[in-house]
């Protein structure tokens, strides 16, 4: 599998290391304990399987494997990096054109994966996910938190979003249907 970049890898970490009592122990191996021991770089590149078992323990310790709780760290997580580091992706009055930008987006932050947008009306579309983990639900839930932050920072109201295919059921690839009001 590809790299995930310590933008988001940083904040699992920053969760392991501040807890005392092991319980991130089981879940993480000893190459995830060496990345993790050392500095992340915001910059730098790191395996996905580190991301994933650091980003999978959080889940199971914090959120209780509950993906709703996964879906509104998506939403927090997106909006904090939105604000700050990516601005320009934000067009008020424009949800659409954000989406859109979501592929080149998405890239600066994994070297791998596809992320492709079917436009099905002005304020509907379903976003196709392939590659990020078919094993990996928590990863595409909080994308879907992270692109609903999206919209509503664009403008869009009333977000209603579903799987409508999911890799971790057998699906080819992971889809997301959102619709919107302006």
């Amino acid at each position: 599998m590809g790299k995930v970049k310590g933008t988001v890898l940083v904040d699992f970490v920053k969760t392991i290391r501040g807890d005392k009592t092991g319980v991130y122990d089981s879940y993480l191996t000893p190459a995830d304990k060496e990345i993790i021991s050392s500095r992340i770089l915001p910059s730098a590149w790191y395996p996905f399987d580190t991301f994933k078992n650091c980003f999978q323990a959080v889940v199971r310790v914090l959120a209780d494997n509950d993906m709703e709780k996964v879906r509104q760290w998506g939403r927090l997580y997106g909006e904090n990096i939105i604000t700050s580091v990516y601005k320009g992706m934000i067009k008020d009055g424009q949800p659409m054109e954000m989406l859109e930008k979501y592929r080149t987006y998405i890239r600066s932050f994994f070297d791998f994966g596809e992320f492709d947008l079917e436009r099905l009306g002005d304020n509907h579309a379903v976003i196709i996910m392939t590659g990020f983990g078919e094993d990996f639900p928590s990863q595409y839930y909080m994308m879907a938190g992270w692109i609903e932050r999206s919209l509503e920072l664009s403008g869009a109201k009333d977000i209603k979003s579903e799987f409508v295919a999911k890799t971790w059921e057998g699906a080819p690839d992971t889809r997301l249907d959102i619709k919107w009001s302006a």
